[in-house]
């Protein structure tokens, strides 16, 4: 389940009403059909200007924009090739 305290202001609300919406239905004598339900609150939501859109596509993992094979890549690249030839406790005798 998600933190409480990471929902926006506006999720916060709508799971606010949504519990008391629900504990008042489950009080009831004859509770309101479940489906019936879930429309209901959708277009209570909706006269709020809430509207389903489409996932964001996610963001590349990397932000860096710089084209391959610049200085810094390449000079990186030399580091690791270095790092990778030598022997696994090299590192640690250098500190």
């Amino acid at each position: 389940m998600t933190d409480h305290e990471s929902l926006d202001r506006q999720t916060r609300a709508a799971v606010a009403a949504l519990t008391h919406r629900l504990r008042e239905r489950d009080n009831q004598d004859d509770p309101t059909d479940a489906e019936i339900f879930a429309l209901e609150y959708l277009h209570a939501l909706r006269g709020q200007g809430w509207r389903p859109t489409n996932a964001r596509r996610p963001e590349p993992w990397t932000t860096d924009n710089r084209p391959p094979g610049t200085d810094t890549a390449r000079r990186g690249a030399e580091l690791a090739r270095d790092l990778l030839r030598r022997p696994t406790n090299d590192h640690q005798e250098q500190e």
